[in-house]
């Protein structure tokens, strides 16, 4: 006999018993397995207060960084297991205020093999839709086009909905917002986990900011609800392959992490960290939490397969403006 689709609350509701029992079960039972704590020497400060210019970034590196610059340089850490680098063993004074416990942390078990092939087939159908790309593209980080979907605040004074989200064909929006509705229902409640149990400080902060997008965008959530996160992040940039350009993500807030996973079949595709001299794999069904705005990286080369990268980000100026604090450019 067969079946007949699910309606779109069945569907969340399987989803949500996928995301919120069975898989933060696994999450939290790698927690007490396979732990590697990697603890750096200094707090890479390097790009905390430079302007804004890619060109500055890859001198720096070049110049400071040249003995860990390139990908066969830098130390490998484990491929398999939880990864954490904390920063409570450096000295107060050198850590920013307002930063997280950890520089980056990895986690295992955090996509299950059914999600990951939930998140090909939703990528592959919003492809087949052709999306246009309606961003400029940013040559100092990768020479492919990235897709930024979801809610941001670049460059303005309230959030609102990326142009890339809007301005599509009505069946590329049909299949874009299946794909937010699997990222919802699947990826971001763990991600909210993780910023409840290893940066409660930034949870309460980013909750703030949800409340105030909400105000400005809540009759756009009520037509496509799938674009509400529900706050530990407000936008995704989704991309073949990688950034392959050592870079700072400008536009994250130094206080937030960037939270990357991939979907495919490759090898390589390592992240890169100069300043620490280290690359992290990146594995099917792994997540990276990394502050991207503080650290320099980039990707190493995909050796072999395809692979389709997704990174989870709120940007500053949606973070900052949360209480109306003041946000000083340096252009």
């Amino acid at each position: 006999m067969g079946r007949g689709g699910r309606s779109e609350a069945s569907r969340a509701r399987l989803y949500k018993r996928w995301g919120e029992r069975r898989d933060l079960e696994k999450v939290k039972a790698s927690v007490q397995r396979d732990l590697h704590i990697h603890k750096i020497k200094e707090f890479p400060s390097d790009f905390l207060a430079i302007k804004r210019c890619g060109r500055t970034v890859r001198n720096i590196v070049k110049n400071k960084y040249r003995a860990t610059s390139t990908p066969g340089q830098l130390g490998m850490l484990p491929s398999k297991g939880k990864i954490l680098l904390p920063l409570d063993h450096l000295p107060p004074a050198s850590v920013p205020d307002d930063i997280p416990p950890y520089l980056i942390m990895r986690f295992e078990h955090f996509i299950t093999d059914q999600q990951q092939k939930g998140l090909r087939v939703r990528w592959d159908r919003l492809l087949r839709t052709k999306p246009k790309h309606l961003l400029k593209r940013d040559k100092n980080r990768s020479a492919t086009d990235a897709y930024h979907l979801g809610t941001w605040e670049v460059t303005g004074a309230q959030p609102r909905l990326t142009l890339e989200t809007e301005a599509q064909s009505s069946e590329a929006i049909k299949a874009m917002d299946d794909l937010l509705f699997f990222i919802k229902t699947t990826i971001a409640p763990k991600v909210a986990t993780v910023f409840k149990d290893h940066a409660p400080i930034q949870w309460e902060a980013i909750q703030k900011a949800n409340t105030r997008v909400h105000q400005y965008l809540g009759h756009k959530y009520q037509l496509r609800p799938n674009l509400d996160m529900g706050g530990p992040f407000f936008a995704i940039a989704a991309k073949e392959s990688g950034s392959g350009i050592v870079h700072i993500d400008w536009n994250d807030d130094r206080a937030l992490y960037a939270f990357v996973f991939a979907v495919g079949d490759w090898e390589g595709g390592e992240f890169c960290a100069p300043q620490l001299g280290i690359k992290i794999p990146v594995r099917p069904g792994q997540v990276l939490a990394v502050l991207a705005r503080v650290l320099a990286h980039f990707s190493a080369p995909v050796t072999s397969g395809h692979r389709i990268v997704f990174t989870c980000f709120t940007d500053r100026l949606l973070f900052r403006h949360r209480d109306n604090i003041p946000v000083v450019i340096l252009a």
